[in-house]
């Protein structure tokens, strides 16, 4: 079987579509803002209920979160883009956990991305983005790592850039940190 040109010129977009999600997760992750606001045009816009602007104002905005959190970790699933030239429609699901510093809970949330992206010379980016809330939970802390045996010594994640996926990467996975 052969792909056509047009074929994998869609395959290859689909997959710059994806990758700009991740880079969103990755930047709200590791609180580096402007890998967060990369993933959005200059002129955006974004809802995501509690802040509704621009996408570069979103990411300033989640910025501040960063204080009163320990950390943030987005799952991004079941990503559907539908190209129409220079544009996409792409639906995405996602799951974003929240340990809070104070008070001390984790909060679970749970929705929907609905991006409409545009490529510009041959980058794809979010036009506007609304976030559509599906459910939240929110939960005290529970810190007992001997339940599921984690060392505290473990390669722990960190805001950019001090967190191990920003280190350089080396031949040999077993001295590629230190500790």
């Amino acid at each position: 079987m052969s792909l056509t040109d047009a074929q994998l010129n869609e395959l290859y977009d689909k997959q710059a579509l994806h990758d700009n999600l991740m880079l969103y997760a990755r930047g709200a992750d590791r609180h580096d803002r402007e890998l967060m606001k990369s993933t959005y045009w200059h002129d955006s816009f974004d809802d995501h209920g509690s802040y509704v602007g621009n996408g570069h104002g979103w990411a300033d905005a989640a910025m501040t979160w960063h204080d009163k959190i320990h950390s943030c970790s987005h799952h991004i699933s079941n990503v559907l883009s539908e190209i129409d030239g220079n544009r996409a429609k792409r639906e995405s699901m996602f799951i974003c956990v929240v340990p809070f510093k104070e008070p001390e809970v984790t909060m679970f949330q749970a929705g929907r991305y609905r991006d409409l992206c545009e490529k510009r010379d041959g980058v794809w980016k979010i036009l506007h983005r609304t976030c559509i809330w599906d459910w939240i939970d929110v939960r005290p802390i529970n810190s007992d790592w001997d339940v599921v045996n984690v060392p505290r010594v473990s390669h722990w994640g960190a805001w950019h850039p001090e967190d191990p996926i920003y280190l350089d990467w080396v031949d040999s996975p077993a001295t590629e940190f230190s500790r």
